[in-house]
């Protein structure tokens, strides 16, 4: 398996919520039950449409399998938004939601994440879902978020 990680973008929209669709369905086998979860996915068409313009969100794909357009096959992916000013922090990059094949590639994209709002000296990350994520946080030091036990705090900086 060769991953690779790329931003998302707009032309990526209808790749992502099929591989998120097909990933439902393996999960949810009542028809009912994945209309319904669908309706509130994080990964909905619009919040896509969202996230996907932004520049902050990252696909994961496996280049060694090639999907029926001949182009690498997703593997996972993360949506993501810088906010400012927040708690008395200046720059903070919300991470919506991580959707992955396995725990392996999962844990790569919350590196991935992290090391990218480093990089562009954010002060913290914030993770939705983090007990979904626990094991693929633990490489980072996090501490949950004062009055939001589900939401992970990850520092980027010193301090």
């Amino acid at each position: 398996m060769s991953i690779v990680h790329q931003v998302l973008s707009l032309p990526d929209i209808d790749e992502v919520f099929s591989y998120a669709t097909r990933r439902l369905e393996l999960s949810e086998p009542n028809e009912q039950d994945r209309t319904f979860k669908s309706w509130s996915a994080k990964w909905r068409r619009e919040a896509l449409e969202h996230y996907l313009k932004l520049g902050w969100s990252f696909i994961a794909r496996d280049e060694q399998k090639l999907d029926a357009a001949g182009r690498p096959t997703v593997v996972g992916f993360f949506l993501a938004q810088p906010f400012l000013f927040f708690q008395g922090q200046t720059q903070t990059l919300w991470v919506e939601h991580v959707e992955a094949d396995d725990a392996k590639i999962e844990t790569a994209l919350v590196d991935v994440a992290v090391r990218v709002a480093r990089e562009k000296h954010l002060q913290r990350v914030l993770f939705g879902e983090s007990e979904k994520l626990s094991g693929s946080l633990k490489p980072w030091p996090t501490t949950p978020m004062e009055d939001q036990d589900k939401i992970s705090v990850v520092k980027t900086t010193k301090g």
